[in-house]
């Protein structure tokens, strides 16, 4: 099933430029458009590091590795940055997903490697009757 973001590409573009030309501040805009801080602070980040195309929306779910999350863990575990900032380091979408991970690896719960692949099985199967 695709993904939806609540905000158009357009719109976090506009808000980014608008901060970042210092046309109004990072608390006026993220207000303006119904934005929390948090995210708009992703999307600032993001674009300073890897350009417009990290605020388009993406239609499924990225793939991660157990290895890829356990060095994404050590990373933070090993005072490398915060979470918002090795979360855009690393390509991660949101801080959410690494702090996840700090979670259960600080809890010696075992880090999975994730794909997407039963959704994409029973599609295929579904496909091929």
């Amino acid at each position: 099933m695709p993904r939806k973001s609540k905000f158009s590409y357009e719109v976090k573009l506009k808000a980014v430029k608008q901060y970042l030309n210092g046309e109004a501040s990072f608390v006026s805009i993220a207000k303006a458009i119904g934005a929390g801080k948090t995210a708009f602070r992703q999307w600032v980040y993001a674009f300073k590091d890897h350009g417009p195309e990290a605020l388009k929306s993406h239609k499924y779910n990225q793939r991660y590795s157990k290895d890829f999350k356990f060095k994404c863990a050590a990373a933070y575990l090993s005072g490398e940055g915060s979470y918002d900032y090795l979360a855009n380091k690393f390509g991660l979408r949101t801080a959410a997903q690494l702090k996840q991970w700090v979670i259960k690896y600080n809890s010696h719960q075992e880090l999975k490697d994730y794909n997407p692949t039963p959704e994409a099985t029973w599609l295929i199967e579904e496909r091929q009757l």
